[in-house]
């Protein structure tokens, strides 16, 4: 009889223990919905061997310049807060790729957290008109994972992490393309501007020191007179 007592009360309290470390339905249920929410993970990669991670930072860090850099962006302007501060709003428009198509892709994006140490920014998705419904993303520029030789020869990648609920009317693969897409172009901008402007002071410093070396002939010129 106390064998039987006592297996009774270990069972009861066992159930009681599981009820404790129970979650709330609340915590349960909200975890749920974020596990449905970023059903879509992922992240796209473009490496820029021209350019160093400072030198595209350098470029690619002011929220408010998109357009200048991704080849389907036209316009990137403040829409709301304080420039580049977390917590403004930046409107997005598309270029127009097919005219009298209807309006261009837009969208309103908000910035979360930006770390320049770091080198990223972290932005939603608000309203928009590309059926994109919870969206969130982070953009890094990073050196690359494996270096060989100089850090400053290495070049430095750019990356793009995505966090969503899927796309209306859009598959998962198409979203990747998409982005990977746009991301390729700004690398080959970002590229491009590098090189140019190191070829641009590669002019400008021999110039400069054929300018001094006409000063100091000059100088001597000058001197032999005098004597």
């Amino acid at each position: 009889m106390a064998t039987t007592e006592a297996a009774t009360t270990m069972v009861m309290a066992s159930a009681s223990a599981a009820t404790d470390h129970q979650e709330p339905p609340a915590a349960a249920a909200a975890k749920k919905k974020k596990k449905q929410a970023w059903e879509w993970e992922g992240r796209v990669v473009s490496p820029v061997p021209a350019a160093t991670a400072d030198e595209a930072w350098a470029l690619l860090s002011d929220f408010l310049a998109f357009h200048r850099w991704h080849p389907r962006v036209a316009k990137c302007r403040l829409a709301a807060g304080t420039p580049r501060a977390p917590g403004c709003v930046r409107y997005c428009e598309g270029v127009v790729v097919v005219p009298d198509a209807g309006e261009p892709d837009w969208a309103h994006e908000t910035l979360l957290e930006y770390d320049a140490g770091n080198r990223f920014f972290r932005y939603e998705m608000n309203d928009n008109n590309m059926g994109f419904g919870v969206f969130f993303a982070t953009f890094r520029v990073v050196v690359p994972s494996v270096v060989v030789g100089p850090e400053e020869e290495a070049g430095c990648e750019l990356r793009w992490e995505f966090e969503c609920e899927p796309v209306r009317d859009t598959p998962r693969e198409a979203l990747v393309a998409r982005l990977q897409a746009g991301l390729d172009g700004m690398a080959a901008r970002v590229r491009d501007h590098v090189l140019a402007s190191r070829r641009e002071a590669a002019v400008v410093v021999p110039a400069a020191a054929g300018v001094e070396a006409a000063d100091e002939l000059v100088k001597l010129q000058d001197n032999s007179i005098a004597v």
